[in-house]
């Protein structure tokens, strides 16, 4: 062995010795469990001392989230870890630690524990320890499963901690106002809606919420008790919804603009439309009686558009092909100020979108909170997808919106429905309607009646109604007296109690089910057919042989009508439009094979 082998091996031998001298002590677990309790008070230190301690593959991040829970930095979630309980493991110069873990939650209703380990390791440097491996893994994945168990009480108990003062200070506002309905903050400023006289939320209510509070007046008051604007409107909207700290005001079914930080009306309450624009030095479209003009950006009116332009994003409804999105973070919610409806956001839109039926006045349920809690607060989120104009008669068009809405139920659901609004070529609103999915077609049937068809029904999920799985679903409107107005059947196929049928309501591109195999069909299958004849009977009271055949038909049946044994007595009674379907769809399952009745 020469000289440098020789100093290798003693430099090998001495930095082994140092490395390993911790462990060489009389008692090394002394030196592990002193080094544990040491480890346990830096919790206390800065991120920066107690990560100087770790030496492993996870990231910065990693780390911090699993010191993060040892800290109890949960505001739920207690971690206790017992250091001085921890079991040691000695392999080569590392000791393997598992400690035990703890986790209960605190301050909620809830009683659940869960027991488990956080294993690391540790190794030896100089005259202390360093931890070179972290298993955190299964110590975070078990942590959050307690978490998401209780999370919805939690959040509902610290939406209600962070909402304590504004509840307090809404108590105090009731002592100089008849009524503190919402709060909202904008801008990092409290807002909040005071009203003279009794007011009720009846937007809450589904029977109620077309229904208008009376004999109010509303205004607008900061935390102080200032009112920023008076008490002289039927509604006040949603903060800076169209623009920075605008305000729509509605007085006598007139609206008109308020800015909440200079505190002036800018926009009198005189006109029947307001529609925001910010194009072209114009700030708003408006219209009064059946007069357009515009608003410029220092908010003097003038007389008819500023551009062609302008003329066709309001007169073509342009402006509804702009997406909307209601969701919390895009707009400024307000609040009931009462903790049962803690995280349930509102928000009142402008009336240019609810008097197309876009929108209601007033949107409730939204969860303005990071999880979904509380009996109000059932929507993530409401949007438009797609608008179009359809032209129907010279004098007669139809606004069709696509929405779409997010639903918080226990599992994520998306529903779809399309609001439809009438006009006539002055743009007056005739009618508008809500319909399930997304609407492709309108047709005028005569002079007095509108079809609507809609590629989605979800009365048609029921294997009882039919084979296809996509039929459409029609929808029907009476035109009188200048008003558009929805017809309500009981019907599944309303098609057959108001058009004399042919054969195009029985062809399209549909699929059936067949051994579990989707298979594409171009004419309506024999059982559905047969389902929409005998759909026209049950309506008149037929009683039919087979009782489980009678049960499929009892929602469209009247129990206040007799209820006939044999067809020939109900022939006299049957429309003419029922007189034709029922001879029609007969002759369609007489060719298709299929005994008339």
């Amino acid at each position: 062995m020469n000289r440098v082998q020789s100093a290798l091996l003693l430099s090998f031998i001495f930095t082994g010795f140092i490395s390993c001298s911790i462990l060489r002590t009389d008692d090394p677990e002394k030196k592990a469990r002193e080094y544990l309790a040491t480890f346990n008070k830096s919790l206390s230190t800065s991120d920066a001392e107690i990560l100087n301690q770790f030496r492993v593959n996870q990231s910065r991040d990693a780390v911090l989230i699993v010191i993060g829970i040892l800290q109890n930095k949960d505001p739920f979630i207690v971690c206790d870890a017992s250091m001085v309980k921890a079991r040691l493991n000695r392999i080569n110069n590392q000791i393997q630690v598992e400690i035990p873990v703890v986790f209960r939650v605190k301050e909620l209703q809830s009683k659940d524990t869960l027991a488990t380990n956080l294993s690391f390791t540790i190794t030896p440097d100089g005259e202390t320890f360093i931890i070179s491996e972290l298993s955190g893994e299964k110590f975070y994945q078990e942590f959050l499963q307690i978490k998401n168990q209780n999370v919805w009480e939690a959040e509902e108990k610290l939406a209600i901690q962070d909402r304590a003062w504004i509840y307090e200070n809404a108590k105090k506002l009731e002592n100089k106002f008849d009524s503190v309905i919402w709060f909202s903050t904008y801008e990092n400023q409290n807002y909040f809606y005071v009203v003279e006289g009794k007011w009720i939320n009846l937007f809450l209510d589904y029977n109620t919420k077309d229904e208008k509070n009376i004999y109010t007046k509303m205004g607008l008051a900061d935390s102080d008790g200032n009112l920023i604007i008076p008490f002289q409107y039927d509604q006040i909207g949603t903060i800076g919804f169209t623009d920075r700290y605008m305000v729509e005001v509605v007085r006598e079914n007139k609206v008109g603009y308020f800015n909440v930080k200079t505190g002036k009306e800018v926009i009198e309450p005189i006109y029947d439309l307001i529609v925001y624009y910010g194009w072209e030095n114009a700030w708003a479209a408006v219209k009064k009686d059946s007069v357009y003009g515009w608003i410029d950006t220092d908010f003097n009116f003038h007389e008819g558009f500023v551009s062609d332009k302008m003329k066709k994003w309001v007169t073509d409804f342009e402006y509804l092909k702009q997406k909307i999105h209601l969701k919390a973070g895009y707009y400024s919610y307000c609040e009931i100020p009462n903790a049962e409806y803690a995280g349930s956001g509102i928000i009142i839109p402008p009336s240019y979108l609810s008097e197309v039926g876009i929108f209601d006045p007033i949107e409730s349920g939204f969860n303005s909170a990071s999880v979904r809690f509380g009996a109000y607060s059932w929507t993530d989120y409401k949007e438009t997808t797609s608008s179009f104009l359809e032209t129907i008669t010279s004098n007669l068009r139809a606004v069709i919106t696509t929405i779409r809405e997010r639903y918080l139920e226990g599992r994520e659901e998306f529903y779809t429905h399309s609001s439809v609004t009438f006009v006539d070529a002055q743009n007056n609103k005739l009618g508008t309607s809500s319909i399930p999915g997304e609407a492709t077609s309108i047709r005028s049937i005569d002079s007095t009646l509108l079809e609507v068809r809609t590629p989605h029904n979800y009365w048609f999920m029921e294997e009882s109604a039919s084979d296809e799985t996509n039929l459409y679903d029609h929808d029907y409107y009476t035109i009188s007296d200048g008003k558009i107005e929805p017809l309500n059947s009981k019907r599944l196929y309303p098609q057959t109690e108001y058009v004399k049928l042919d054969s195009s309501y029985l062809i399209g591109d549909f699929i059936v089910d067949n051994d579990g195999q989707e298979q594409n069909t171009n004419f309506l299958s024999l059982y559905t057919i047969k389902y929409m004849r005998d759909e026209i009977l049950a309506a008149y009271g037929y009683n039919f042989p087979d009782s489980k055949e009678e049960r499929h038909f009892n929602y469209v049946r009247d129990k206040e009508l007799p209820q006939y044994g044999k067809i020939e007595e109900i022939e006299l009674l049957l429309s003419d439009v029922d007189r034709h379907n029922l001879l029609f769809l007969n002759k369609v399952l007489d060719l298709m094979a299929t005994p008339a009745l």
